[in-house]
């Protein structure tokens, strides 16, 4: 367990015991984690064969939507602690891509002033709007 943050660890050990210093690189190592704090509330990090070959799975809990989970086996717990805490910051990195960005494509370049805006649709027949198949029949059976 962590003190000095809101985001709760919790060790779970599966056919072997977490020792404390294994504890203890685990929360340095999701420390980086931090900078989603605003998103995260639990995280946990379940171990099978902690000492030979392990199964280190992280599952993060978030305030809103389902949580989010990795896994991986490696040679030994602190590398591949490493390697979860990479892929589950990469996820949440593209959550928080995908949530921020989700309204408007190009919103932010078009407030900058790189791009044009996207052209609304109005009524029929405007001047701003493109010629609809329909009206382009029309107007080659008239003349």
């Amino acid at each position: 367990m962590t003190g000095d943050s809101a985001v709760t660890i919790e060790f779970k050990g599966r056919h072997d015991h977490i020792t404390e210093r294994m504890q203890a690189h685990a929360a340095r190592k999701l420390a980086r984690l931090a900078r989603f704090e605003d998103r995260l509330v639990r995280i946990e990090v379940v171990a099978d064969h902690v000492h030979k070959n392990p199964e280190v799975e992280l599952i993060v809990h978030q305030r809103r939507g389902a949580p989010l989970v990795c896994s991986d086996r490696g040679t030994s717990f602190s590398a591949t602690i490493d390697l979860l805490v990479d892929k589950m910051e990469a996820q949440l990195r593209k959550l928080k891509d995908k949530k921020k960005n989700h309204k408007v494509p190009d919103g932010k370049a078009v407030r900058n002033g790189t791009t044009k805006p996207a052209r609304r649709r109005g009524k029929a027949g405007t001047a701003d709007d493109e010629e609809t198949y329909e009206q382009a029949v029309r107007r080659t059976l008239r003349g």
